[in-house]
């Protein structure tokens, strides 16, 4: 009778643990939906005539769209690649926020080589790419 006990104390834990594994685990990398779209057909800047996605397409290497969602609900598409700053080529991560009815979206955070970069040095960079 000890050793079943003991048996099922080991199988709970382990149940516990691949339930939450399975709800909190890495997910499926989203990289086409109607997010990454949206922002793909939005202007690089106000006023601008050339669409993200072109822009980066030509001026970027190894560019790729990923979305995902957070924690707080909120719509996320990403921007991956390797691109020019400084006259280096250098590994890029923009991020864009997306309203839920895809009326509106904001920039988010910009990291380059894995550094977060400022406000105006993001702004500068997507000037280079109008």
């Amino acid at each position: 009778m000890g050793k079943k006990k003991r048996t099922i104390f080991w199988i709970i834990p382990i149940g516990v643990i691949g339930i939450f594994f399975y709800f909190f685990g890495p997910q499926k990398t989203v990289t086409d939906n109607e997010y990454i779209s949206y922002i793909q057909a939005t202007p690089v800047i106000e006023k601008s005539d050339v669409m993200t996605g072109d822009a980066f397409a030509n001026y970027c290497e190894k560019g790729r769209w990923e979305y995902f969602q957070t924690k707080m609900m909120e719509h996320v598409v990403e921007f991956k690649g390797d691109c020019e700053i400084e006259n280096k080529v250098q590994s890029i991560n923009l991020q864009y926020v997306v309203e839920k009815g895809q009326t509106e979206y904001r920039i988010g955070a910009m990291l380059v080589n894995g550094a977060q970069q400022s406000e105006q040095q993001r702004t500068a960079f997507l000037n280079t790419l109008k």
